[in-house]
């Protein structure tokens, strides 16, 4: 019976599809305006952490399971691949999923403590074709070149690439996700526990 309770089954997948669509509207609604300015763009893994940490926190709550995290980043790196989004945001979005799911799940899914920190490291996904951006340039530009992004863009954007952006963008999403997963527990203690929502 344990075993069958860590399986995925069928209503697992379908609340898992409606939040893959909910991660996805909070990433686009939070960091979408900062990807489409080049001297703004590093600003968006801090912009798609704002909204998603109430999503996270009432996901891993109704579906409590290692698999389920790992499906949201699979789902969201073939999205990503399909629509031309660079493989270290795609992968990077992939891996961190993965691993929060096994940070969240260690307790159990049941640990405010490892499941902020777990919001966090998912968080952190998106950055992935930005570390690429400042270690391996040429091969991030030849990339996007073919996918189709201007010469503009790109030009602006390494005029704004310096170590303190990459570290602005880093310490700001670790920032802003904390203060998102928290707002995410409380909510769960508060409201969604008090609709039902969750248990």
């Amino acid at each position: 019976m344990y075993n069958d309770k860590k399986k995925l089954n069928a209503k697992d997948l379908i609340i898992t599809g409606v939040f893959a669509v909910l991660f996805l509207m909070a990433v686009m609604i939070g960091g979408g305006p900062f990807a489409s300015i080049p001297t703004l763009t590093f600003y968006f893994p801090i912009g798609a952490a704002v909204l998603a940490g109430p999503i996270f926190m009432l996901y891993i709550a109704k579906v409590p399971k290692v698999g389920a995290l790992a499906i949201i980043g699979a789902v969201e790196c073939i999205l990503g691949t399909l629509t031309g989004m660079h493989w270290g945001l795609n992968f990077g979005i992939l891996i961190s999923s993965i691993i929060a799911s096994f940070i969240a799940g260690s307790k159990k899914f049941e640990n405010p403590m490892f499941n902020l920190i777990a919001y966090i490291v998912y968080s952190l996904g998106p950055m992935g074709t930005y570390f690429v951006f400042f270690f391996n340039r040429e091969s991030w530009v030849s990339f996007m070149l073919k996918k189709g992004t201007e010469q503009e863009y790109i030009d602006k954007m390494s005029e704004v690439a310096t170590p303190l952006m990459m570290i602005t963008m880093i310490v700001g999403t670790i920032i802003v996700a904390t203060l998102s997963g928290l707002l995410g527990l409380r909510l769960m203690r508060k409201q969604f526990i008090k609709a039902g929502l969750a248990a």
